[in-house]
């Protein structure tokens, strides 16, 4: 893998769904499609988990996006988290481990928590690829148009727009709310 590009509505919405609980380790889905030069493209996230990671909504989130991506034609192509503590910037190994058994060739993305203000002047992620079974190597990624993005970012944030935002925790908690698989 060459190269990871992150659409500007994946990066704002990992953000806002990093705001909206600052106090947890968040979860979610990456969706886009790898394109024949070997570039992924992060084309949408979908927030998934705002607590302890459970096995069996994990498994009915995957279902669920199973759907959702054909009807798209799109595929998970990873996962992002951020942990709980300031500094933490440790692999979520759990987490990791979910990458390497449901996806082929999956990428993570880690929100680095200690870069994440409204003030930011440069995306806040670190990215990951597998290298084998058991490593991960970190690798460039490419945000859509970084700057203007960043900036964004902040202006959401700013106008609180990560309180509207559901994850599927929130869909299993009241199932009427199906934001979590709409576009901010």
């Amino acid at each position: 893998m060459e190269k990871i590009n992150i659409s500007s509505i994946s990066y704002c919405k990992i953000i806002l769904h990093a705001f909206k609980y600052p106090h947890c380790q968040i979860k979610g889905v990456l969706l886009g499609k790898n394109n024949s030069e070997g570039c992924i493209e992060v084309l949408d996230v979908i927030p998934a988990l705002h607590s302890a990671l459970v096995v069996p909504p994990i498994e009915i989130l995957f279902i669920h996006l199973d759907v959702y991506c054909r009807e798209r034609h799109l595929e998970i192509v990873g996962l992002y988290y951020a942990n709980n503590v300031f500094m933490n910037n440790s692999f979520d190994e759990q987490w990791m481990k979910i990458a390497s058994d449901k996806l082929q060739n999956p990428i993570i993305l880690q929100l680095e928590n200690s870069k994440l203000s409204l003030n930011a002047v440069s995306p806040c992620l670190r990215a990951y690829c597998q290298e084998s079974s058991q490593k991960w190597k970190e690798i460039n990624y490419f945000v859509e148009n970084s700057d203007e993005t960043v900036s964004l970012a902040s202006l959401a944030v700013q106008n609180k727009l990560h309180k509207n935002l559901a994850d599927f925790e929130n869909h299993l908690d009241e199932p009427l709310i199906l934001i979590f698989l709409i576009v901010i």
